[in-house]
């Protein structure tokens, strides 16, 4: 690169903001060149918008183990007037004897299974119903490192998490005429499961 001498600001110089982790600074080279060095690097971000949302359906409860057989039940993350991007989504319970080819310990397919949803900017995405301990692994998670099952003598513990590639945004409550959500719906009899639940995390945007 030439000699900069003649565009030098004399106050530092920047092409980006320090938080973006680009910076740059004219310095003089050992031959008397001046060179616009720029310097990359990771910059730490704050953490206070970090958030963790447990799924809820509409009287508060948070156990995915209810029936919901005849009236399917839907559980919500709670809804803010602030922009989120979620970058994970984890459904976690225990159970006694979690077998592959059933769901968890109930011992059989569920006829209707699990169902997610995201509205993100206004569009939906559905996912395939998860009818069996399979499913989690297969078609929730992106990676099988996502689900894990730990057995124990008394009962097993399971977890599986969907990270997504890219930030999940969910736009305030007020933006849209139906709000953006995360929603799981519960559309068999989960009674018999010992416990179910699940959360995301993510920032505020």
């Amino acid at each position: 690169m030439g000699d900069l001498s003649q565009i030098e600001s004399t106050q530092y110089v920047s092409i980006a903001d320090e938080t973006s982790g680009y910076t740059a600074d004219v310095q003089l080279g050992e031959d008397s060149v001046k060179r616009l060095v720029v310097d990359a690097r990771l910059v730490p971000r704050p953490i206070a918008g970090l958030f963790i949302a447990q799924f809820e359906d509409s009287g508060g409860s948070i156990a995915l183990n209810t029936n919901g057989s005849t009236t399917p039940i839907t559980f919500e993350i709670p809804t803010t007037n602030f922009d989120r991007a979620i970058n994970k989504i984890s459904i976690y319970g225990r159970d006694g004897g979690i077998k592959f080819g059933q769901f968890l310990a109930i011992n059989q397919i569920l006829q209707n299974g699990l169902l997610i949803e995201i509205k993100s900017d206004d569009n939906v995405f559905t996912s395939l119903p998860i009818v069996q301990t399979d499913d989690f692994r297969n078609l929730f998670c992106i990676s099988p490192r996502d689900f894990t099952i730990d057995v124990f003598s008394n009962e097993d513990v399971f977890n599986a998490t969907f990270v997504s590639p890219e930030p999940i945004i969910i736009r305030a409550n007020t933006q849209f005429t139906t709000p953006d959500y995360v929603r799981i719906t519960v559309r068999d009899n989960l009674n018999n499961v010992n416990y179910l639940e699940a959360n995301v995390i993510g920032g505020s945007i």
